[in-house]
């Protein structure tokens, strides 16, 4: 009898059936993030090092995965062969970033379930908390498909991801909190910001923020992100 193989009906679904079928990379990808965290949020340190720590994960590991396979499906033709789906570029593309930001999400829900089961009387923060990390994982993947049309060397994208990553996590007050008002007002153009903001208040620290203007501003940040997916795709398709 002659068994036929069935192919993905989509690029999400095709991006997950090849996280499912390499068991020791899902390993990987699920345990990293897990090894990150839960020293920190198991431990007497401060909830800031645990936010700051968490914030860090997120805001890096989405653009800096997603530029390296990104660029690696560039050199191997795999976006140029996307091109040729019936369909418009745009979408295309806005698929195949947010898949990988679906599988990013997939990646960290461990890691925001122990901090929700942590401290069970934060559930205000709840909603921000996921709608932060959906924001974040979306833009850092924005961002590494961008760099990843710059240069096909994976090593070379994740310089190009971290230029921009790392002063916006610090002028985000991921690191050192700002008092000053004009600092302060900078901080909330960042996505960055609410993520922080939701881990500091999930976590029992000190927040500059309440947890429904958090939740709002967060939910604004991934509605942008999301209208800047499609334009964002096409220019990843368009590159290859």
């Amino acid at each position: 009898m002659t068994r036929f193989l069935s192919l993905p009906a989509s690029i999400p679904a095709r991006e997950l059936a090849e996280l499912v079928r390499r068991p020791r990379a899902l390993a990987v990808k699920m345990l990293f993030p897990l090894a990150v965290a839960v020293p920190l949020l198991h431990s007497s340190a401060p909830g800031f090092y645990a936010a700051m720590a968490v914030t860090m994960l997120l805001a890096t590991m989405a653009p800096l995965g997603a530029g390296a396979v990104l660029s690696r499906e560039r050199s191997a033709g795999l976006l140029l062969r996307y091109r040729l789906l019936p369909a418009p570029p745009g979408r295309v593309g806005m698929e195949r970033v947010l898949a990988g930001a679906g599988v990013d999400l997939l990646q960290v829900v461990p890691v925001l379930a122990l901090v929700m089961v942590g401290r069970p009387g934060a559930a205000a923060w709840w909603p921000a908390l996921w709608l932060g990390a959906a924001a974040t994982l979306v833009a850092g993947n924005l961002l590494g498909a961008l760099a990843s049309t710059v240069t096909r060397s994976p090593g070379e994208v994740m310089l190009v991801v971290l230029l921009p990553v790392l002063p916006a996590l610090y002028l985000a007050g991921v690191f050192t909190p700002f008092t000053d008002p004009v600092m302060g007002t900078v901080t909330r153009l960042l996505p960055f910001t609410y993520l922080h903001q939701a881990l500091l208040g999930a976590l029992g620290g000190a927040t500059t923020m309440a947890p429904g203007p958090a939740a709002v501003g967060a939910g604004l940040y991934l509605s942008a992100v999301l209208l800047l997916a499609r334009p964002v795709g096409r220019r990843l398709l368009e590159a290859s």
